[in-house]
């Protein structure tokens, strides 16, 4: 999911045992990703005794569930020892090195260098600690971004885009698969723009490729959160002929209304989004969308929320994030005029419940059916769609399955395994 443009909140742990470091991640799925490499120096270093939290600055909330989780460990222990690196403590480490608990903060850029952990290991190796089985490995393809959307801050604290080696993606994606993971999702900050800084110029439809011609055994790819901007006949392409690349395109949308779109600067108005979808549909119809929404960026009138709403439905999108607009320091939209707090919450709450109405029915048009999934734990499962799935019959982790969809409660499929894959 695209760091930059999808401003969710997700709280990851990542335990290693009572003696050992443990992470905890705010953020998105490329913070994990990152955490699972920040874990492996741990492990290999001996690290013993911290807590680090990789923070994330992309909206007001995050900040302030980051604060108060300090606050909560140092209450809960005045010996703890946090080390934090991310988002938000690039954007203002004099705030966070001055509170109790913190003894140290790992900038953003140099979070994945080896050497900036060495000051923290202890003589203890701690190597042979097996990691968990776990289904689902995020793949790093690049980091930053070059555009200037107004509402975002983290261009500020991760930089202009940078392209990954595609021999260094191809052994990254051997590494996860011999650790076990089952499928594997490329993310980023701006995955589509992988390669733009490149000579010669590359595109994400070109990574793709040479990660499934060279690993053949990767049998599940999944892509994170796209630039619609970004996506062009190769990516068509790819998308309608490589099967091994799941079904489920996850958009940065922001709004429906092509006004607020342009006061966003975002490079797509809503004409496009539409065209967009209902091309790759009829390249491959089992396309699941899902998309990123901010409600109540400043100047946005009834008018303007209810194009949004509108949109939901005409670009066929049912798997949504849904936001409330978080105004972030030294960005342009924090200078714009605000729409009330209270008109903000409600077109939040009206739309996160039409969101709902929408989801109920994707998923409702499963019933019957036989998919595909992958089991998640002994319950819960994903389709390849990325349709949520649970299961009445106990599933094993990490393996596939011929699913039959019985029913729908909530926002989930009910049902049973057919066979295994």
């Amino acid at each position: 999911m695209n760091y930059l443009h999808s401003p969710r909140i997700l709280i990851f742990c990542l335990p290693m045992n009572s003696s050992n470091m443990n992470i905890i991640t705010f953020g998105c799925r490329l913070n994990a990703c990152e955490s699972d490499l920040i874990k492996d120096f741990a492990l290999e270093l001996g690290i013993i005794d911290f807590i680090l939290i990789n923070t994330c600055a992309v909206t007001a909330e995050a900040e302030r569930k980051l604060l108060q989780t300090i606050r909560k460990l140092y209450n809960e222990d005045p010996n703890v020892k946090i080390i934090l690196t991310g988002c938000a403590s690039e954007l203002n480490p004099t705030r966070y090195i001055k509170m109790n608990g913190v003894v140290g903060i790992i900038s953003n850029k140099t979070k994945l260098s080896r050497s900036e952990y060495l000051k923290y290991a202890s003589s203890k190796s701690i190597s042979d600690i097996p990691d968990p089985k776990k289904v689902r490995g995020f793949l790093q393809i690049q980091n930053g971004c070059d555009q200037k959307c107004t509402y975002c801050v983290v261009r500020l604290t991760r930089g202009s885009n940078i392209s990954f080696p595609e021999d260094e993606i191809v052994a990254q994606a051997q590494s996860l698969l011999k650790k076990g993971y089952k499928e594997i999702v490329l993310t980023g900050v701006n995955i589509s723009s992988y390669g733009h800084d490149m000579n010669p110029k590359r595109n994400l439809a070109f990574i793709v490729r040479h990660l499934l011609k060279n690993v053949p055994s990767l049998t599940r790819l999944r892509l994170s959160s796209l630039d619609p901007a970004d996506i062009d006949n190769d990516l068509m392409e790819v998308i309608k002929s490589e099967e091994r690349l799941l079904p489920h395109i996850h958009e940065s949308i922001q709004s429906g209304d092509n006004i607020i779109l342009k006061r966003m600067m975002r490079r797509h108005n809503r004409e496009q989004l539409i065209e967009i979808n209902e091309k790759i549909l009829s390249l491959r119809p089992d396309v699941v969308f899902g998309a990123d929404i901010i409600v109540g960026f400043p100047t946005e009138t009834d008018e303007m929320f209810l194009n949004t709403q509108k949109l939901l439905t005409e670009a066929k999108l049912s798997l949504l994030h849904i936001f409330q607009f978080s105004p972030r320091p030294r960005t342009p939209a924090s200078l714009m005029p605000p729409i009330e707090k209270k008109v903000l919450q409600n077109r939040a709450k009206e739309l996160k419940k039409f969101a709902h109405e929408i989801l109920f029915k994707k998923l409702s048009e499963q019933v019957g059916k036989n998919v595909i999934v992958l089991a998640e734990d002994h319950v819960n499962a994903k389709t390849n769609s990325f349709l949520r799935v649970k299961s009445l019959e106990k599933l094993e982790t990490g393996r596939e399955y011929l699913f039959y969809c019985e029913s729908v409660d909530k926002n989930a499929i009910i049902g049973r395994p057919v066979e295994k894959k």
